[in-house]
């Protein structure tokens, strides 16, 4: 007896209109009000406060540099916190003075700018229609192979396939909370296929917009994979920096 499966129609019909889509189209804008409010929370802090954070920063990024480099790190890093350190030390600004003060603000931005400018993806429809159209084949094979145990199982068809993704709970609730804010999903994460997966479920039965996805670091080390991350909106995350400027301790 085949699961009746209900398909749910698509909150935003075209894509151009999904939050994540005019978020990558308007990127620079989103880009400066990171940049803006994080500038804005560290500035109000004493001057040998943010002084003292620009050491520690300096410092934790030269360990990072020597001791756990990676293939997908800028090629300029080491110049850029040479050129960042020598610029601390020429400015003298160990002065309590105004000239210090615009000197460490200015310095302050250029590294909250490189760190913003590292985190925020894209998204590109035409990456994402593919992505659609590739993982429906490849989670077709997977799930129904799996539940059947048949080479025959790997050439079923669309309907099969969702009849193996058991979506249950109050989807209506869910799609409704698109009309009141920004909606957060929390997946357990037990395997690394999870986000995929729900993120295949949402659009293809409940019918949601694309969500932007948190990505190691180190996944873009891979090309292949770092070519489709970089388009479908994930966030990179560098679980090896460790300064005031990225981990969360620095949040008020």
């Amino acid at each position: 007896m085949k699961k009746d499966i209900q398909i749910y129609p698509r909150i935003i019909e075209k894509m151009e209109d999904w939050p994540i889509h005019r978020l990558s189209d308007d990127r620079a804008a989103f880009i400066r009000d990171i940049e803006d409010t994080t500038f804005e929370r560290l500035k109000s802090k004493k001057l040998q406060d943010m002084v003292d954070a620009i050491v520690k920063t300096i410092y934790q990024e030269r360990i990072r540099i020597k001791e756990s480099p990676w293939k997908v790190d800028p090629p300029n890093e080491r110049s850029f916190w040479n050129k960042i350190s020598k610029r601390l030390i020429t400015k003298s600004l160990d002065r309590n003075d105004s000239e210090a003060q615009t000197e460490a603000e200015d310095i302050l931005r250029r590294i909250i700018h490189r760190y913003s400018e590292e985190i925020v993806g894209t998204f590109k429809s035409s990456t994402f229609r593919f992505a659609q159209r590739f993982l429906t084949v490849l989670f077709n094979r997977l799930l129904n192979a799996a539940v059947d145990k048949s080479l025959a199982s790997l050439w079923r068809g669309r309907r099969q396939l969702y009849e193996r993704l058991n979506v249950v709970g109050d989807v209506d609730t869910v799609r409704r909370l698109f009309d009141h804010g920004t909606v957060v999903i929390v997946p357990t994460h037990s395997s690394n296929l999870d986000s995929i997966l729900v993120g295949y479920a949402m659009d293809q039965i409940m019918g949601l917009p694309s969500f932007s996805y948190g990505a190691g670091l180190n996944l873009y080390n891979f090309g292949p994979a770092a070519y489709f991350m970089n388009r479908l909106g994930a966030y990179r995350v560098d679980r090896r920096k460790k300064t005031r400027f990225t981990s969360k301790r620095s949040r008020p």
